[in-house]
């Protein structure tokens, strides 16, 4: 009924009457399978059979029980992230591909979206099924999962970090140690604002309450700034916010327990503070980057060994121009540096991008900033 009157009246009648007859045949040979459960029965024998001929090939799956039970850890992806806290306590994470490598010198995108009266004070990188040592301003340390912090996008705020952390008032994460990066018979190596330096064996944090574990000792108007996994046969290379540095053995520092102070790593200019701390034991280079986006890379070889608690090398002009030293990172040709502003903006580039030169120099824009904004953190993506 459907057909048009046309295609009807094109089409030959014996075709239409073989098609009709072949169709009742169907018709009463299927009603005649249904009447019979002895020919029902022989028709799925046949098709089993034409089955198993077709697809009669061995298994090729197992079936086994299972060793473990599946935890909500499994089914967690392993991916790189970037952290990002803010000095109000707000935190998310952002998977690292995300932000696509700039050309050195630009504004770089939204990575965070702090309230006004906030800014944004750590970015690092890590695993999401990666154990974090994240040590606070006042000497604390605490312990977490990387996956346990709320992934977010680039324009979300965070949530409260309360949730998470277990931070008292005024606290905030200054550095985060990767526990996967160290042995226990490694030490942690850690350094104050006023140059106070000391190492901790890593056993000694094994064990961190929900309420955290005090790392060191830190004077009342003192800060913990920086924190390197080391293993007593490098050098450790601390730089200023005024732009001086300076190299010694880590032997010079002896390990204490954890509640101790320190001693003195640097001679400290009236006004100047400790940046950062570097640890080396190898052919890599120093990265620099001030608090108005400008930086350089040098090799650590052009950074001569002293003595535990001199005055340091000048290593990067802070003037008016370039601003204090915001941290120091030693990195090899392939990496990629992470660096995040006050407000938010984050900008991912090459390290290559920054050209390599010698000690005392003015460096290069590695950020434009917007008038009134700073570089508030910088972390290293290893190269592949």
């Amino acid at each position: 009924l459907r057909m048009q009157i046309g295609s009807l009246t094109s089409m030959e009648a014996g075709e239409i009457r073989e098609e009709y007859q072949e169709v009742q045949k169907r018709i009463t040979y299927l009603e005649s399978v249904l009447d019979s459960e002895a020919k029902l029965l022989g028709v799925i024998k046949d098709e089993v059979r034409e089955l198993a001929e077709t697809y009669g090939d061995e298994r090729r799956t197992r079936i086994v029980e299972a060793d473990d039970e599946v935890t909500h850890e499994d089914l967690i992806p392993e991916e790189d992230s970037l952290v990002v806290l803010t000095a109000d306590d707000y935190i998310k994470r952002m998977p690292v591909n995300a932000f696509d490598p700039q050309r050195r010198g630009g504004k770089g995108i939204i990575g965070a979206d702090p309230k006004t009266e906030d800014r944004v004070s750590t970015v690092f990188r890590a695993n999401t099924h990666d154990y974090l040592l994240c040590f606070t301003n006042r000497g604390q340390v605490y312990r977490l999962k990387t996956y346990e912090i709320p992934e977010m996008g680039r324009t979300a705020r965070g949530k409260s970090a309360v949730n998470v952390l277990d931070l008292d008032d005024g606290e905030e994460i200054t550095a985060v140690v990767d526990t996967d990066e160290f042995a226990p018979e490694e030490c942690l190596t850690m350094i104050t604002a006023d140059g106070y330096v000391k190492r901790t064996c890593a056993a000694d944090f094994e064990n961190i309450r929900s309420t955290g574990l005090i790392a060191a000792t830190v004077d009342e108007d003192d800060t913990l700034v920086d924190v390197v996994v080391t293993d007593g046969d490098r050098d450790l290379v601390v730089a200023t916010e005024r732009g001086m540095t300076i190299r010694f053995a880590e032997e010079e520092v002896r390990e204490m327990g954890r509640t101790a102070r320190g001693v003195r790593a640097v001679d400290l200019q009236d006004g100047d503070q400790v940046a950062g701390l570097v640890a080396t034991d190898g052919d890599r280079d120093l990265l620099t980057v001030t608090r108005n986006g400008y930086g350089k890379r040098t090799p650590l070889s052009e950074y001569r060994r002293q003595s535990r608690y001199g005055k340091g090398l000048v290593d990067i002009d802070t003037g008016e121009r370039n601003g204090p030293v915001a941290t120091v990172k030693a990195v090899s040709p392939g990496d990629d540096l992470v660096v995040m502003s006050d407000r938010g903006q984050i900008m991912r580039t090459h390290v290559d991008e920054i050209s390599s030169v010698g000690r005392n120099t003015m460096g290069v824009t590695v950020m434009d900033l917007e008038p009134g904004d700073r570089v508030a953190s910088v972390t290293v993506v290893p190269g592949e």
